[in-house]
């Protein structure tokens, strides 16, 4: 025995846990620029690995910092940001919660497992000296400052806003927030405290002024105002570059869409930086990476942040980082309270921080500065009549001299009080209209650098001319006028491509070119058409609202004194918006005390034709303003629906036809959207609705397909003024078919909706499937059913909820013939709205197999191609994979195999290529190009890979609890991959690996959450690539619930009296019972004795075990009440669900009347059985002495065996079949005609139930004794 000294054990104690703790701290590293940024890498095995980034977010960041002893988590950084690392990736799908001690206690695959690439490691970003704890949110809390090397909270003395903008700024926080009540985060009793003194322009807290305190202190809480801030980009100075937003703990762009000065506006306060100056698109600070963030921004510039701004969402968009937005801003020099951008309090930006400009020594010079530097023009005469609010305070005097841009380049000098300088400057450019009918039209003219030039058509639209009325003190703007229509211009041309959204002060402030850039000629000179008299306010669209009119050089209410369809039908024709609707609408008051009471005839041409006569309200007075609303300029007649049919246009004072033959998708959609009837879901082109004696109007319309209404489009003459006399434009809109499909990434995804009169409803996703999904791909002509999620995943609709379980989705048919008589409703709610997504189909063309060619689309029932822009191989292995071709090999452009015809459906596809089809890219929309065939595009695929095939076990229908095998298998030479198991509806899905070509799926016990449409995937990983393999075909699984037929029988109270007859008539007073048996693989069942002349039934739990059960119901004393039609029905409850089985044969019981007849015939009856008794008596006796071992058993006549146990028999009743008995004797024994067998059928008649009935029974049912 070897003895250990008690010092020794106590070291070799102290080193074992000393080990353990090592390797617990060193389990976790950041490879980067710092001890707390970086790649993050996980020792195991002995060896360092990365992190995957797949499900990396910002909470799993924060448990690294957290765990590495680090601050508070600014980024959770993807792709590969810190680089690559190298060797094992150790850590896949990490989903941590954010509240884990380590991110090996988060959620994660089974170390060493993945599916990834180091190009996808994980890295993250922690706040190395400071973090706030305790607060409700990562922005919010108590303050501790990593100091000396350790951390230590943050006192409360000396802290102050300066200091706590500093953590803010720190933390990615935008600026922090005064609290009316200190919020308490709790306090940090074991730390030293640290004083901090800020000047408040420090980067970090840990560059401020910090001083140990060692005496006890309140710990210093912070609040930040947002924790989505903004940041610019590659910009020349802190205040311009590419706009980039914090979210989920990453930076990520803003996209161009909609991006205007309203939106600048916003961001530059939120960089607390001066005067919006100029908004950049199309990447113009450089591609930005990772997320964008925003898309469709629009603000109204008084938001906070950018974050609060209406949007698509966070991360929802259909951008890349080409169409990145940037802005400048002015970073020295700000208005602030002004009446608008050009007015103001001068404020300048210095020694980093916002300063009174004082008004001592300041003058014409230092103004002009001023609003030359934020784009403003210059100053206003009459400086002295505005204040906007000169407080007095601290500020700077300046003094310019000699040629400078900035008021920051001239001389500032402190002063310790003044008064605050109010500035007007003259504004954006002005506009002129020239060679117009009237003040309100004309060719469109801007002032710049001192000269006029005009406005190029490029992109002209009605919106760009809302935004020229406005600023003209103008009425509605009715049309866009293009090709100079007012005749062509001199000199420069100051703007092209403008692309106002319409709520713009200015046409500068559009998205637009830098001023003086253009590609155009004084031939597409732009003009505009306003309403100069007239305007309708505060109305839902352009045709209707409060009726206001330009009389004596000023706008003036109508008010509403004898107001009626006469003066609505003048004023629907001036604004050209078909007829008068309604005169008596709502649309507030405009607050104006002095305005016209006008008379029509109805005939006029303009509401200036009429009579006015001059009103003035009193306070009292309750004359309301006048209100009109008009039918809107565009209607479709002859077709089934307000949203079918031929298109007539109200133009000039009358309706006409449309030409049909420049009729696009476009213009169609756009009138769609007018009659609020959805999208075009087909366009005609000839008399499908009919033809017209109207006038056919010749112009050809031009939509882009963004505008709200038609009179909005841009329209050109035909060049040869002609129209085809068979050609008439129509339209069917989805609002007029059964079905629609919303919320989706286009018109053929989406939730299902269907129509009901003028009612949509949703579908409750209870047996929706994909063969239902297939008929509504089908009616919308969207190609195949790839999905039928059910859930809301599409989002919750609203309204009525109906039942797919009926037979309305099994047909096009049957669809159409539902919407007509209405659907079966539905118990479910909105959270279940089922939805769809269709694929369109798929063809190569012009290739030397089916695996290489042109790519075409079926769309609309037509087939066209795809365009080249853009076309990549991530594209073509969609398009592989989807025609079951495998992989790409080459991705050709240019029409490699031939021009293709018809109309190019998609154009600019950009795939990620994970998609499951083609049309489930992202891509403008169907029909959107600018190209021609010569840039059709193809693929070449490697060949054609197999579907996985589906199978299941024992069938596709099975019962309720029963075992399930689901076997996937693959044909193929790349064995060794991994099969995956999903349903269409949900989240489901089961992996496994495998190195043969099949894999089975097991469910031990199923159970109706289990029922739906399955289908397998296969893939295969092969070095630096995942070969995907087609989805398998889709097969449904069907659970069910089968209850056999229940037998029914009559028991007599003497024992061994079981049997079953069809009619049955028993003496009055007799007592019997019915017993109800089945044979059921479901227990805890109950048994219903029904009898056809009740409503009631009689119910009872079913007895017995393992596959039998039965009832008892007993008659002690049978009456005539008793008489009548009786069946059994068998009836078990499973999840909630009450099943029954069909009802059994039935019995007939009549009840006879007691008579001295019955009992002769009873006492007969008895001496009859026991006559018969001792014949059996003596045949067995004499059979016995004849052959030992002989035994008796019975067989119905079918040839089955019967059991002669009797405990069987005790159990239960026997199935009410004819019983045979036979003798079987043992091999070597001859069988004597004595022993022959013969059947004993029980009569169907009805029959008295003698008085020696058990003998009877005994007698064909088994023999009296064996041997």
């Amino acid at each position: 025995m070897i003895f250990i000294s008690t010092e020794k054990l106590h070291f070799a104690l102290f080193l074992s846990i000393g080990l353990s703790l090592l390797t617990e701290c060193e389990k976790i590293q950041l490879v980067g620029p710092s001890r707390c940024s970086g790649r993050v890498e996980v020792y195991y095995r002995d060896s360092w690995g990365t992190v995957c980034d797949d499900h990396w977010s910002i909470a799993s960041a924060d448990v690294v910092c957290r765990e590495l002893n680090c601050g508070t988590v600014l980024e959770a950084k993807k792709s590969a940001f810190f680089g690559e690392g190298k060797d094992d990736i150790w850590l896949d799908d990490v989903q941590c919660t954010g509240l884990e001690p380590s991110i090996l206690k988060c959620s994660h695959r089974p170390l060493g497992e993945n599916n990834c690439g180091h190009a996808e490691d994980a890295g993250v970003v922690c706040s190395e000296y400071v973090r706030v704890i305790n607060g409700s949110t990562r922005c919010n809390g108590r303050v501790e400052v990593f100091f000396n090397g350790h951390w230590k909270r943050v006192c409360q003395s000396d802290w102050g806003k300066k200091e706590a903008d500093v953590v803010c700024g720190e933390i990615n926080c935008g600026t922090s927030v005064t609290q009316s009540t200190e919020p308490y985060f709790g306090e940090a009793h074991d730390l030293f405290g640290v004083k901090a003194n800020c000047f408040g322009n420090e980067s970090s807290l840990s560059k401020c002024s910090l001083e140990e305190f060692k005496q006890s202190c309140v710990d210093a809480t912070v609040f930040c105002k947002n924790s989505k801030p903004v940041r610019v980009v590659n910009g020349t100075s802190r205040c311009s570059g590419r706009v980039e937003l914090y979210h989920e703990g990453q930076w990520g762009t803003v996209c161009d869409d909609r991006w205007g000065m309203q939106e600048a506006t916003v961001a530059c306060r939120e960089l607390n930086c001066g005067n919006p100056l100029a908004v950049k698109y199309k990447a113009f600070f450089g591609k930005g990476h990772d997320q964008v963030w925003l898309d469709d921004v629009e603000c109204t510039g008084h938001e906070v942040s950018l974050a609060e701004c209406p949007h698509r969402g966070f991360g929802e968009h259909d951008c890349d980082h080409n169409e990145d937005a940037g802005i400048v801003c002015s970073d020295t020099v700000r208005l602030i309270n002004g009446t608008d951008q050009c007015s103001g309090r001068v404020e300048v930006f210095h020694n980093g921080q916002w300063w009174n400009l004082c008004n001592n020594n300041w003058g014409p010079r230092e103004a002009t500065v001023v609003c030359n530097e934020i784009n403003c023009g210059t100053p206003k005469k009459s400086q002295d009549r505005f204040n906007f609010g000169g407080n007095s305070g601290e500020g700077y005097t300046s003094k310019c001299s000699g040629n400078v841009s900035s008021i920051s380049q001239c001389e500032l000098q402190h002063q310790d009080t003044c008064t605050g300088v109010s500035l007007s400057c003259t504004g954006n450019p002005p506009l002129r209209l020239v060679n117009g009918t009237d003040r309100c039209s004309g060719r469109v003219e801007i002032l710049h650098d001192g000269q006029w030039g005009t406005v190029c058509d490029d992109e002209w639209d009605i919106k760009d001319a809302q935004v020229v009325c406005r600023a003209m003190d103008c009425g509605t703007a009715q049309t866009a006028k293009l090709m100079s229509f007012f005749g062509q211009g001199q000199g420069d041309i100051w703007l092209d491509d403008v692309r106002c959204l319409g709520n713009e002060t200015s046409l500068i402030h559009c998205q637009r070119p830098s001023m003086g850039e253009n590609n155009c000629g004084h031939g597409e000179d732009a003009g505009v058409v306003c309403s100069a008299t007239l305007r309708l306010t505060n109305g839902t669209d352009q045709c209707s609202g409060r009726v206001e009119v330009y009389y004596g050089s000023h706008w003036s209410p109508a008010y509403n004194i004898n107001w009626g369809m006469n003066e609505a039908t003048v004023v629907c024709r001036e604004m050209n918006c078909g007829d008068p609707v309604n005169t008596a609408g709502s649309f507030g008051e405009g607050g104006d005390l002095r305005g016209y009471k006008i008379t029509c005839s109805g005939r006029e041409s303009s509401l200036t034709q009429c009579t006015f006569r001059e009103y003035v309200r009193n306070a009292h007075d309750r004359i309301g303003e006048a209100t009109v609303e008009c039918s809107g300029n565009v209607k479709l007649v002859d077709g089934p629906s307000h949203c079918a049919g031929r298109v007539e246009f109200y133009d000039k004072g009358r309706w006409g036809t449309v030409c049909g033959d420049a009729w696009d998708t476009n213009d169609a959609t756009v009138v769609c959207r007018q009659l609020n009837c959805g999208r075009s879901h087909k366009i005609t082109t000839m008399t499908e609705y009919g033809s017209s004696r109207e006038q056919v109007w010749i112009e050809q319309i031009e939509c882009n397909g963004m505008e709200s209404t038609l009179s909005q489009c841009p329209q050109r003459p035909f060049r040869d003024k002609t129209c085809n006399a068979t050609s008439f434009a129509g339209v069917l809109c989805t609002g007029s078919l059964e079905v629609q499909l919303v919320n989706g990434k286009d018109e053929c995804s989406g939730r299902v909706e269907v129509r009901h009169g003028e009612v949509w409803q949703t579908v409750c996703d209870a047996d929706w499937n994909l063969t239902k999904a297939q008929v509504v791909c089908e009616l919308l002509e969207c190609g195949h059913a790839l999905n039928a999620p059910g859930g809301a995943n599409f989002g919750q609709g609203s309204g009525l909820v109906v039942s797919a379980e009926n037979s309305c989705f099994d047909s096009m048919t049957s669809l159409k013939q539902c919407s007509l008589k209405g659907f079966r409703m539905a118990t479910c709610g909105h959270e279940r709205d089922a939805g769809v997504v269709c694929a369109a189909q798929l063809r190569l063309v012009g290739g030397s197999s089916e695996c290489a060619g042109r790519v075409e689309v079926l769309y609309k029932g037509m087939w066209g191609t795809v365009c080249d822009d853009e076309w990549g191989m991530s594209n073509a292995d969609v398009v592989c994979r989807q025609l079951g071709c495998g992989h790409a090999v080459s991705a050709p452009t240019s029409a490699h195999f031939g021009r293709g015809g018809g109309p190019i459906w998609l154009d600019n596809v950009q795939c990620t290529g994970q998609e499951p089809a083609l049309t489930h890219c992202t891509h403008p929309g169907f029909g959107e190009n600018n190209c021609g065939h010569g840039e059709d595009a193809s693929v070449i695929c490697l060949g054609a890979l197999q579907k996985p095939q589906i199978s299941f076990s024992p069938a596709t229908e099975v019962n309720w609890g029963d075992r399930v095998e689901i076997t996937c298998t693959i044909v193929t030479e790349h064995s060794g991959g991994t099969f995956i198991l999903k349903k269409t509806q949900g989240s489901f899905k089961m992996e496994k690996f495998s190195e043969h070509e099949a894999v089975t799926f097991v469910f031990p016990k199923v159970d109706f959450n289990q029922k739906g449409s399955y289908f397998c995937e296969y893939q295969k990983k092969i070095p630096n690539q995942v070969i995907y393999y087609p989805q398998g075909n889709i097969a449904d699984l069907s659970v069910v619930v089968k209850l056999e037929k229940p037998s029914i029988s009559l028991t007599s109270p003497h024992a061994m009296m079981i049997y079953s007859p069809d009619r049955i008539s028993v003496t009055q007073g007799n007592s019997f019972s019915v017993t109800c048996s089945t044979h059921s693989i479901y227990p805890g069942g109950f048994f219903y004795l029904t009898k056809s002349n009740m409503t009631t039934t009689e119910m009872k739990p079913a007895i017995g075990h393992s596959i039998f059960y039965l009832a008892y119901f007993e008659f002690p004393s049978i009456d005539y009440k008793h008489q009548g039609e009786y069946s059994c029905v068998y009836g078990v409850n499973i999840s909630a669900t009450s099943f029954c089985s069909v009802p059994s044969k039935s019995l007939q019981v009549t009840v006879a009347a007691i008579s001295s007849s019955s009992a002769v015939a009873g006492v007969v009856g008895v001496l009859v059985v026991l006559l018969l008794v001792l014949i059996i008596g003596y045949l067995f006796w004499r059979r016995r002495s004849q052959g030992a071992g002989s035994m008796v058993k019975f067989s119905n006549r079918f040839g089955g065996m019967m059991k002669q146990e009797m405990e069987d028999r005790s159990n239960g009743v026997l199935d009410g079949r004819d019983r045979t008995p036979q003798v079987v004797e043992h091999v070597g024994h001859s069988r004597g005609p004595e022993g022959k067998s013969a059947d004993v059928d029980l009569d169907n008649s009805v029959e008295r139930v003698p008085e020696d009935l058990a003998g009877k029974v005994c007698y064909e049912l088994e023999p009296l004794f064996l041997s």
